[in-house]
């Protein structure tokens, strides 16, 4: 065999080579591509059952009633309580709602001895962690009750032996009403509503709107 020969196979040889590598490259890339694309779509489909009332809130309208806002209540004298107070004025009916309430301490999810007070038209009180619908896992505390189901204790101190009392929120939510929202963070140190939101939705063909003063 002549040198050329040699020379020539060994080219070709290592050209194959290389393609063989790309195309494996590739055929990898493609693959783990998909798995991970998969892997989404699993994942998406497992949060939406896992928390179906939580995944439900981007389809829903959205109004943010408190944020960013430091609360604590340094002693039991309601004169000093760091609480604020909202007006939601509604024109229209909704046909469904929920509230959301995000809340911290030092940047950290509320130990046993911190709780988030919360009434509307002057009904409600500390609300009842253990009954929020479910939420995905976070640092900080986050609630989500539907407004027909606010579970709450009446009077501190907060503790989740407690067994707690309910109300309808949603009655509240008619046509041309005021509802008065009225909150403060149950602490001896400075904590902070992150946010307290309320979804909704109303029936597509009818002229409804929320703000709040």
């Amino acid at each position: 065999m002549s040198e050329n020969e040699i020379t020539n196979k060994q080219i070709w040889f290592g050209v194959s080579l290389v393609v063989l590598l790309i195309g494996g490259y590739i055929g990898a890339d493609f693959l783990l591509s998909f798995s991970i694309r998969d892997n989404k779509k699993q994942l998406n489909i497992s949060t939406s059952s896992e928390y179906p009332d939580y995944s439900s809130l981007k389809d829903l309208k959205k109004l943010v009633i408190v944020e960013n806002f430091q609360s604590w209540t340094p002693n039991s004298d309601p004169k000093t309580f760091k609480s604020i107070e909202r007006m939601i004025l509604e024109k229209g009916n909704i046909t469904k709602g929920y509230i959301y309430v995000k809340t911290s301490i030092n940047n950290k999810a509320f130990s046993s001895w911190e709780s988030i007070y919360m009434k509307m038209n002057d009904n409600g009180g500390h609300l009842f962690r253990p009954n929020s619908l479910p939420v995905p896992k976070s640092d900080k505390t986050e609630l989500l009750f539907a407004l027909n189901n606010i579970f709450y204790l009446p009077s501190i101190p907060y503790s989740e032996t407690k067994t707690p009392e309910k109300i309808n929120w949603f009655d509240f939510f008619k046509d041309n009403k005021k509802i008065k929202v009225y909150l403060f963070i149950s602490s001896l140190k400075p904590a902070l509503i992150e946010e307290i939101t309320l979804y909704y939705d109303y029936v597509s063909d009818s002229n409804c709107s929320l703000i709040v003063q």
